[in-house]
Formats: C-alpha cells, sequence, structure tokens
C-alpha cells in the first residue's frame, strides 16, 4: 500500500503489500507506521476510521513529548502510551523540553548511540516488547504505531515487525529509509534556519540526523542485537521474550 496521504501527519504509511524472504505479502490495512498525530484532521480520523477501521495507536513517545502534543482522537481506536525511553535516558531534562532550548544545547547525544541503548537497555527492551505484543494481538483491523518524526523509536519498531515477519535485511532499510521523501521539505528549511542563525556546519548535521533516517543509526541498532545476542533472530526469542509460536501465529494473522 505504501503512503497514506494523511494532511496533519506527512510520515504515515501502510506496511501492506512488503514481501517476505518466504515469498508472502503483508495484508493491507493491518500495519501502519506514522509521525505525530497531534496534527491531524478531521477528514484524517475518518479515513483512518473507516478505510483502515483502526483499532489501536501506540504512541512511542516519552510522556513530556505526550504532553506538549497529545494525540488526537480517532473513533473506534484505543490509544495506549508505550515510550521507549524516557527524556532522562537521552540527557535531556525538563529544563531541555522546547525545540529552541534544544538548539542551543552544547552537547546532543548521538543517533546511533539512542538506537543501542534501545536494545541495550532492559527497560527499552521492555517497552519494545510490550509494543510488539500490542500489535501481534489487535484484532479486526489497523494497528498504528508512532513517535515524533516517525523515523526513530517508530523506525526500530517498524525493523522489530518486519524482522518478525521474516522480510529481507534489504527491504527492512529500504522502508526505514523512505521516511526521507516526507522529511526532506522540512530538514531543508530547518537547515536554511540553522544556517541563518549562525550554527557550525558540523553543528547543523548533528542536529539533521533527529529528522532525517541514515543507514548508520538502524545498522547500530542491528549490530547491537547481533553481538549480544548473536542474531536478530535471537534479540527476538532472547531480548523481547517473543517465542517462534508467537511469531508464526503473527505471521499466519498478517501475511497472505
Amino acid at each position: 500500500m505504501g503512503k497514506i496521504y494523511l494532511e496533519g501527519a506527512d510520515n504515515t504509511r501502510d506496511l501492506g503489500g512488503l514481501k517476505t524472504t518466504e515469498g508472502a505479502v503483508i495484508k493491507d490495512k493491518q500495519l501502519i507506521r506514522s509521525n505525530r498525530l497531534s496534527r491531524i484532521t478531521q477528514k484524517d480520523k475518518i479515513l483512518l476510521e473507516t478505510e483502515y477501521h483502526l483499532q489501536k495507536i501506540l504512541d512511542l513517545r516519552t510522556p513530556m513529548e505526550v504532553e506538549q502534543e497529545p494525540d488526537l482522537e480517532v473513533a473506534g481506536a484505543v490509544y495506549e502510551n508505550i515510550p521507549f525511553f524516557m527524556e532522562s535516558m537521552v540527557g535531556v531534562s525538563r529544563e531541555q523540553e522546547t525545540r529552541k532550548q534544544m538548539l542551543h544545547m552544547e552537547e546532543f547525544p548521538e543517533m546511533s548511540d539512542i538506537y543501542k541503548m534501545m536494545i541495550k537497555e532492559e527497560f527499552c527492551r521492555k517497552q519494545i516488547s510490550q509494543a510488539v505484543r500490542e500489535i501481534m494481538n489487535t484484532k479486526n483491523g489497523a494497528v498504528l504505531w508512532h513517535c515524533t518524526e516517525g523515523k526513530d523509536r517508530c523506525g526500530l519498531l517498524s525493523a522489530t515487525i518486519l524482522f518478525l515477519l521474516d522480510v529481507s535485511e534489504d527491504d527492512v532499510m529500504e522502508d526505514y529509509l523512505k521516511t526521507n521523501k516526507a522529511a526532506i521539505t522540512r530538514v531543508e528549511k530547518l537547515k536554511k534556519k540553522l544556517h541563518l542563525a549562525g550554527l557550525h556546519r558540523e553543528k547543523i548535521e548533528k542536529i539533521e540526523g533527529y529528522f532525517v533516517a541514515k543507514e548508520e543509526f538502524l545498522n547500530a541498532a542491528l549490530k547491537t542485537m547481533k553481538e549480544e545476542y548473536g542474531s536478530i533472530n535471537q534479540f527476538m526469542i532472547k531480548g523481547l521474550n517473543i517465542s517462534m509460536q508467537q511469531k508464526e501465529d503473527f505471521k499466519q494473522k498478517v501475511l497472505e
């Protein structure tokens, strides 16, 4: 299916149509990844409700992010907040909560380090595991998961779901990088603003990493899975406590 055209969320897409290594295809209107739903329009809500029969929304943002820009409700969909990490885990405090203040921070956590952290930290793995189970247990309609930009936390969860369905690493990476098609206009505007504000090129590039998907980011997570657990599949089994039976049941449900 690919991109879903929402007026208030420009990085929303249906994972339906992606093929597995065994030749099966993910069903349409089951698995949706997105950026935040705080700006969706009435038309968007109706589309998600009637066209996709949205049953569940998983918000992967921190409580602070949710408080600043809460999701708008979609009729018929249950909302759940499952933060993949807390602000303090990435060096952001309550005092640094606005994006304007963030631009004046001297030290930014490296995006690759955040991806590694989400695999290494027990809290993060538990949250990822919970989100995966919520997706696997959704019945009779679509489940949508999102973070703020729809690329890092959302990207890692999407990759995990695709690996559970036995989609190849190349195809998982291709899906992950599709975020940049949605982000390119916003990123170019931001870079111009930062340049005009007098920021150094190195700092602009680092800030850019918060808005674009890069192979090195997802690869940092995949490398950590392999180093810590032996393989991506073993990360699912041992790191997320997903049994082979649960995996097979999920495949039976969403593949055709």
